[in-house]
This record gives C-alpha cells, structure tokens and sequence, in this order.
C-alpha cells in the first residue's frame, strides 16, 4: 500500500496557498465593487424623498425635508449637502469608515444632484466617476 509522502504534502498545501494569495484579494475586490449598489440604491431613495418633500412644501430645503442617514445595509452615510436652495439639492453617499467598505479608496463618496448630474469621489478626494458610476 503507497501512502501520500510528506514532498508531495507540502507541493499541494504551496499550492493551495499561492492560489489563496491571488485568489483573496480579487475576491475582496468583487465585494467591495458589489457593495457601492447600496450608495446608488440609498441615492436613488434620498432623491425620491426629496421629489416627494418639493412636491408636498415647493421647495427642497424646507425644514420637514430629511434622508435616511444610513444605507438600507448600512455601508454609507447619506446627507443632503450643504447649499441646498428651494430648487435644487445635492446629495452625498459617504462611505462608513469602520464598516466592511471602509477599506474601498477607489470610490469613497457619491454624489448626485437634483439635476440627475452623478460624480464620485476616491479616498484622496480625487474624481473617480467614471469608474465609481455604472454606464
């Protein structure tokens, strides 16, 4: 009867390690990437509270006016940004640093304004839209 030897062992557990190494922080990746829907989908509510509020009161700053503060699974942080006038509002999705996105730089905040107009921001502050953004 022939056994597994000890070399042979060690070559699959390298082996499974190094697909491990490569394999992880793709995967990461993917989740970080799957995650941004929650800003876009916590976006997409804040405008429609907000369409509701400018239609009820006629204006978009009005007092009564509020967004859910967090996303519907709690990735990023809504707010209306400051500025907001009665005919135009901008809306801010950033992400919660000490949650699981936290570690997403590429795309650390979302914007859209009353005008449809999308923009993203990367940890550094840089514009990131055109990868943050789906087409």
């Amino acid at each position: 009867m022939r056994g597994v030897s000890l070399i042979e062992l060690v070559i699959t557990m390298a082996v499974i390690g190094i697909l491990t190494a490569i394999a992880y922080p793709a995967y990461t990746s993917y989740l970080q990437q799957s995650r941004r829907s929650d800003a876009m989908q916590a976006l997409t509510l804040a405008q429609s509270q907000m369409e509701q509020c400018y239609a009820q009161y006629f204006a978009y700053n009005n007092a009564a006016c509020a967004v859910s503060a967090t996303s519907p699974s709690g990735y990023y942080t809504v707010q209306i940004a400051s500025g907001a006038t009665a005919s135009s509002y901008s809306l801010t999705a950033t992400v919660v640093a000490a949650g699981l996105q936290g570690r997403d730089s590429s795309c650390n905040s979302f914007t859209i304004s009353n005008a449809g107009i999308k923009s993203a921001t990367n940890a550094q502050g840089g514009d990131s839209s055109s990868t943050c953004w789906p087409n």
